[in-house]
Order: C-alpha cells, then sequence, then structure tokens
C-alpha cells in the first residue's frame, strides 16, 4: 500500500520568514497582525493585517531570484518557500510534480497597472503575470522542477486540496513526490472585497469568541515536499509526518455563508477521518478553519459538535496570529498542525476570552505540551461551498492496515457517457454543426448565446455573470445527456474564470478609489464561482475542485477526474472547462501579442500575418464514467501534461513516449487534432510534426472555429468525442490525409506558446 509522508517543510508569512521563525511564534504567542506597513491602500489607519514585513526588493533579495523578471509578491513568496521546503528535504526536483495553490494570482500587480494595460501599457511585462498559474510557473522555472504541474483555485481551502491532490498522485503512481502547497501576497482588491462583505474586524480577530468582529487578512506561502514512504525511509530522509487523510465536500448552501448545521464542514472531517482509517476519538487535536467571523466560527462548531458530540477534542485556530492568508491558508496552518504533532505541543487560539453561546466550545488558549499526539485534523473552508479536511498522523505511531487504499490496482475504462458545449457555433443544440460553420469577421469569437430562461429560472439571472450561465446550461445539458442528477463529483478547469466580474470589481475600485464598492462582482470573482453555483444549484454536496493553470486547467481537472475513477470513489464525474473574453481581457492580451489586434475573418486565420490568436470562449461539460451505457461517446484512455520542452525533438518524444506508455504505434491513431490558432510564431511546432511525426495520420484543426482560449482542449474533446461516435470526420476541418473506415483512436494536442504542453487520448 502506497503512503505519503512530509520530508520537507518552508514557510513564510507575519509570523516568521522560516519553520524555526515560525514555531517560536507560536510558543512565544507572538501575533504578527498589525498596522499595515506595505500594502499601499486607503485603508491604511482603518484596518489590521498580517504583513510580510519585507518590501518586494527585500523578497527578491531574499528568494536569490533575477530582479528584472517581472515579479508578483505572490511569486515571491511561493519561491522563498518552496526553495526551504525543498532544502530541508534535500531533493533534486527535476521528476517531481509541482502542485500550487493561489487566489489571488498576480493581482498585487494588475490593481496597480491596469489602467495602463488598457492605455499606453508601459508596465505590458507585468500583463501575463496577472495569470494564478504564473507564480507556479515562476516557482518551477527557479527551482528547477519538471514534473507535473498545476494550480488549484477553490478560494481559501486552495493549498488544503493542492496537498490533497500531490498526496493522490503519488498513490496512483503519477510521481514518487510531490511539492505541494499556496502562495497569496495581499492586495488591495481582496481587502476591498472583504471589506464590502462587512467582515473584517479592525482590531485583532477573535476566533471562536462571543465577541467576535471579523477576520484580519494575511499573506504569506507554505510548501510542503511529499515522498513515498518506502523511497524516503530507503533514502534516509527526515520524516516530519504521514499524510493519512483527506477530504474535500461542498457545503451546497451558499456562495459566501456557511449552512447553518455546517454539512459541508462536518462531510469533509467525517470523510477525511474514514480515509484515514480513524475514528473520532483518535483525534488529539484540531486546527479549525476559525476565521473570527460571526457565520463561520458558529456553523464549524456546530460540525464539530455534530462530529464529535461532547467530546470535541483540543482545538485552536492560528489565524489571530497569521491572518487569514486565502489561498495559502491550509498548508500555513499545515505546517503549523506538523509542527505541533512534531513538539508534541498545541498552539493557543490567542484573544479568546468569552465561548459562542451556541455552541459553548472553549478552544485551547493557552501551550498544552501532550505526552500522546498521534493525529491532527486541519480544516478549511472556502467561497463556493468548498470545504476540506487533512489528517497529519505522526509516522512513528500511525497504525499499519492490510487494506490498500486502492480498490483495483488495474483502471477501469474511463467512459465520456454525457457531452454538451457552448461555442460561438450551434453546438448546444444542433445534430453536427461543423458541416455550416458560422464565419464571422471580428476581433474575436464569442459563444452564441442560448436562451437562457428555457434553462435557469428568471429570477436567478438577473445577478448571475455570463460564464456562470454558460457553466451552468452545458453542466445541466451534459447530465442530461448522461441520464443523471447529481454527479459523485464535480471537476472544472478555468484559466481566467470570472473575467467580467474581475474587471468590474477592480475598475470600480480604482476609479472610486476604493470606496462605494459592492459585493456582488467581488464574490463571483473567485475562479471556483462556476463549479460552487453548479453544486448549490442541484444541492450536491461532493468532492469540487477548479484547477486555474492556463492550457492545463482542463487537462489537470481530466487528470483528477481519471485518478478518483481508478480509486473507484466515485461513479459518475461531471467535467468541465469554461473560459470567456471580454473587450477589455482581449485589449490587454492583444498588447503582448497574445490576440490578434485587428479584425480577421475566422475561416482565414491560419493565412493571417497578424502576431497572435484570434481569441474566443465557450464552455463544454462532460459526464465521465466507468459504466458504459448506450450513450457513450468515447473513452477517455489518457492525458499528459509537461512544460516548456527543450526543442522539436523532445516535443516528439514526449508524444511517442505517451503513446508508447498507451500501447499505441503511430499507426493507430485515426485522427490527430491540433491547436494549431494563427499565431505564425508558435503554429510552426504544429505544422513541423504534420509533416514529420504525424505525416502519415489525418489531422484536423478546430480553433478557427472556437477560438484561443485557455481552456480551448475541452471544445477539442468534445469535438473528438463527437467524431468517435458518429465515425463522421466534417471536411470543414480535415487538414490532412483521409478517413479510416473506422475511427477507433483520437490523440489530441495542444500548447500555450510553446510552454504549457499536453494531449489527450480518446478511443472508440
Amino acid at each position: 500500500m502506497t503512503k505519503v509522508v512530509v520530508t520537507g517543510i518552508g514557510i513564510i508569512s507575519s509570523i516568521g520568514n522560516n519553520i524555526h521563525e515560525t514555531y517560536s511564534s507560536l510558543i512565544k504567542q507572538k501575533s504578527g497582525i498589525g498596522k499595515i506597513d506595505i500594502l499601499d491602500t486607503l485603508h491604511k489607519d482603518e484596518f489590521l493585517l498580517g504583513e510580510v514585513k519585507l518590501s518586494n526588493d527585500e523578497l527578491i533579495k531574499k528568494a536569490k531570484v533575477d530582479p528584472s523578471f517581472p515579479w508578483t509578491r505572490t511569486a515571491l513568496l511561493g519561491v522563498i518557500a518552496t526553495k526551504q521546503a525543498i532544502k530541508d528535504a534535500q531533493i533534486i526536483p527535476n521528476d517531481t510534480a509541482l502542485v500550487s495553490a493561489s487566489t489571488v494570482g498576480g493581482m498585487d500587480r494588475s490593481e496597480i497597472f491596469y489602467k495602463d494595460f488598457l492605455t499606453d501599457a508601459i508596465h505590458s511585462k507585468y500583463i501575463d503575470s496577472h495569470h494564478a498559474g504564473n507564480s507556479t510557473e515562476m516557482i518551477a522555472e527557479q527551482t528547477g522542477v519538471g514534473g507535473l504541474i498545476t494550480t488549484i483555485s477553490t478560494a481559501c481551502s486552495s493549498s488544503l486540496n493542492s496537498i490533497m491532490f500531490g498526496a493522490r498522485l503519488i498513490k496512483n503512481g503519477i510521481t514518487n513526490s510531490a511539492i505541494v502547497g499556496g502562495t497569496d501576497a495581499l492586495s488591495k482588491f481582496t481587502l476591498n472585497g472583504f471589506n464590502t462583505l462587512m467582515i473584517l474586524d479592525k482590531e485583532l480577530c477573535r476566533p471562536f469568541d462571543s465577541s467576535r468582529m471579523g477576520l484580519n487578512l494575511g499573506e504569506g506561502a507554505a510548501f510542503l515536499v511529499l515522498e513515498e514512504k518506502e523511497s524516503a525511509i530507503l533514502s534516509g530522509k527526515h520524516i516530519y509526518a504521514e499524510v493519512s487523510g483527506y477530504a474535500n465536500s461542498n457545503d451546497a448552501h451558499h456562495q459566501t455563508a456557511s449552512s447553518e448545521n455546517g454539512e459541508g464542514p462536518y462531510l469533509a472531517m467525517s470523510r477525511a477521518l474514514v480515509s484515514a482509517k480513524l475514528s473520532p476519538p483518535d483525534i488529539d487535536y484540531i486546527n479549525v478553519h476559525g476565521t473570527g467571523t460571526d457565520n463561520n466560527d458558529l456553523t464549524e462548531g456546530k460540525a464539530l459538535l455534530r462530529l464529535f458530540g461532547d467530546k470535541v477534542p483540543l482545538f485552536s485556530s492560528t489565524k489571530a496570529f497569521t491572518g487569514h492568508t486565502l489561498g495559502a491558508a491550509g498548508v500555513i496552518e499545515s505546517v503549523i498542525s506538523i509542527l505541533s504533532l512534531k513538539n508534541k505541543t498545541v498552539p493557543p487560539n490567542i484573544n479568546f476570552s468569552t465561548p459562542i453561546d451556541e455552541i459553548g466550545l472553549n478552544p485551547v488558549t493557552t501551550i498544552i505540551k501532550l505526552d500522546s499526539f498521534n493525529h491532527v485534523l486541519t480544516n478549511s473552508f472556502g467561497f463556493g461551498g468548498n470545504d476540506s479536511s487533512v489528517v497529519f498522523s505522526s509516522f512513528e505511531n500511525k497504525k499499519e492496515s492490510n487494506k490498500s487504499n486502492l480498490n483495483s490496482n488495474e483502471a477501469k475504462p474511463v467512459y465520456i457517457i454525457g457531452a454538451s458545449t457552448i461555442s460561438p457555433q450551434n453546438t448546444l443544440e444542433d445534430e453536427f454543426f461543423l458541416d455550416k460553420v458560422e464565419v464571422g469577421n471580428d476581433k474575436f469569437l464569442q459563444i452564441l448565446k442560448p436562451n437562457y430562461r428555457e434553462y435557469i429560472a428568471p429570477k436567478l439571472l438577473r445577478r448571475m455573470s455570463k460564464i456562470v450561465r454558460m457553466g451552468i446550461v452545458s453542466a445541466s445539458q451534459a447530465m442530461k445527456d448522461a441520464g443523471i442528477t447529481n454527479p459523485d463529483a464535480i471537476l472544472t478547469g478555468t484559466g481566467m474564470g470570472c473575467q467580467i466580474d474581475t474587471e468590474k470589481f477592480l475598475n470600480s475600485m480604482i476609479e472610486n478609489r476604493e470606496g462605494l464598492l459592492t459585493p456582488t462582482s467581488f464574490i463571483q470573482s473567485t475562479h471556483n464561482t462556476v463549479g460552487g453555483s453548479i453544486a448549490l444549484g442541484i444541492q450536491n454536496h461532493n468532492y469540487n475542485l477548479t484547477y486555474v493553470h492556463r492550457t492545463f486547467s482542463f487537462e489537470s481537472a481530466l487528470l483528477d477526474g481519471l485518478l478518483l475513477l481508478k480509486e473507484n470513489e466515485q461513479r459518475n464525474i461531471l467535467l468541465g472547462g469554461f473560459d470567456e473574453i471580454t473587450e477589455e481581457s482581449w485589449l490587454i492580451k492583444s498588447k503582448i501579442n497574445h490576440y490578434k489586434k485587428e479584425p480577421v475573418v475566422n475561416s482565414d486565420i491560419y493565412n493571417d500575418n497578424q502576431k497572435g490568436a484570434q481569441a474566443g470562449e465557450g464552455s463544454s461539460f462532460f459526464v465521465l464514467s466507468t459504466k458504459k451505457t448506450e450513450n457513450v461517446y468515447a473513452r477517455v484512455r489518457d492525458v499528459y501534461m509537461f512544460f516548456r520542452p527543450v526543442g522539436q525533438e523532445n516535443i516528439e518524444d514526449r508524444i511517442s513516449g505517451f503513446l508508447c506508455k498507451n500501447s499505441l504505434e503511430l499507426s493507430d491513431i485515426d485522427l490527430v487534432i491540433l491547436g494549431n490558432n494563427g499565431d505564425n510564431k508558435f503554429d510552426h511546432i504544429y505544422t513541423d510534426l504534420q509533416n514529420g511525426l504525424f505525416l502519415n495520420n489525418a489531422t484536423v484543426r478546430y480553433k478557427h472555429i472556437c477560438g484561443e482560449y485557455d481552456t480551448s482542449s475541452a471544445f477539442a474533446m468534445w469535438l473528438g468525442a463527437r467524431i468517435i461516435k458518429e465515425n463522421k470526420i466534417p471536411a470543414s476541418i480535415l487538414l490532412s490525409g483521409k478517413q479510416n473506415e473506422k475511427i477507433r483512436n483520437i490523440l489530441i494536442y495542444n500548447h500555450f506558446r510553446n510552454i504549457n504542453h499536453s494531449l489527450i487520448l480518446l478511443g472508440k
């Protein structure tokens, strides 16, 4: 049985720049929350923050990186923590996976230069750093990580989910080691956003206290090195703890507020214990989410009582030390939990005096030493009802079990049994649209909007943004197509999430000088809004993750789905990829030549000499299942991602290796779907493959149909699934070769500017 252990730790936050300073602050009960010194905000004298008291220039020196790079504070904090973890674990990370998490991404730079991006673009080097996956890539480049990389954004549960996914990658044999964690910097965007929700305390926060008035925001980063246990032992590694259990659930109650009975938190904690093969009395300490807000602490307390009854273990919130570090909170508190476990010391819930009347729970308020300390549970809950719990266990005392974590070593076939897409074509309703492709002459391709009132109650539409509507409709149609109403998991990928809402709040914040703001756009700006909205609409309390790594976004969600089905935890999984285009996002990206500046007929993009691609948008959803139905489209055989290959030969080697892994040769591939987008600077990679490796294969290209966007590979998978099901390649997309009598295997190859490359293999 594969077990996963922690062999390296790195951390930087307001209470310390490494693990030793962090533990010292906890023991000395020294909070890092105070007056604002670093963040340039008009609210300097109004709120308290948990800042890392180093300027960006000082962080650059501490990280030992090239100061000429377009650094965001989020990336710098991440690099510092990751380098510490790698050094601590004494690993060479060339084959190691990196799973990072972030909610703000590069917003700390974007909010400063946004109006410049729209006009002169003097600071254009920071445009691409806005992406949530940018910090992950900067970390990978600065530390030499050479394995799978991806980014998770599920609001404040993000980094706890990165730990969970990294552990599962190891358990499933995808990698032997993984660097997992998260990083988030303070920004005016988040400060003002939380202020509109009226949940910021102007004094020191008081988690679980009856007088609590809200949270204090913080910043920081932490990363863990996870390794397969036997390998770590053979290497003589110092082992901090075992990652013995984990779970993610959805509250399905409200986009920001927790349910009255704490259903999501209860399910996350109880399922994590089941995963760890533990019972409630086995838990010695809980590092609770404990933000200090009225709603969160009350419902988390109710969930604790539901699970543990009148024997709630010792518990405390450490957010009164660090502040709420958003996407980094889960891993920062995991580090604190591991240090507590290792030192048999429970940290206090500082600033507490009086329990909440409705629950009567008293957290630990002084340092407590335990003679026996074997298991610690840590919680993180986020917007969209995204709730996660992880159990860390003492390596020496963890009970062994002969039962395997996986029910079968052999993965069952995974089928697409439902599919739906909204695109610039009539794909939602037309039987097989590609014989009559919609042609337009515009700057970017927008979806053909369905009559949303046919799918969504009018009263719900008023405040629902376009991308949420797109996602809900395509998801509901995919489930209808598959004949299911409530999937066992919801997995989504998006490169940029709700761009319209992000732009609305950002523009309003800048133009109104951080005043006169309303919360709706801020709430919907989180990347996991669509996944959370789908769960809320169908009252789905199951596993719900959102991946946000450029053109790895959909592929990462797909990989997660394949692993879940292999683990036999789920039977039907709802999987989606979606992105939207706006006038502002097109304008900004055109200034760094990602998008074409002038209108072009979409059917002519491959002959257009302008720099960049023609932008597009869309939402594609699928139901994946291990059960074959009469409606089966295709089998999903495998997915693979690789980062920054060196040269065309390396790309060809990766493709050949992927086919070999799946016991296929090039002659077995009946069709290759290529991601040509009309950008002459990078389309030659596809052309070289077409004229070389794929010379004898039929090939098609598809982005003149949907445009270029981060999750366009989801559209390609929909296209490939339809082609296999109907055994027909539409003439309108055929690039070279001719159709075989029977189409059994389709390979989809896509890349983002020769940085992020991905392969999806579909079978009959």
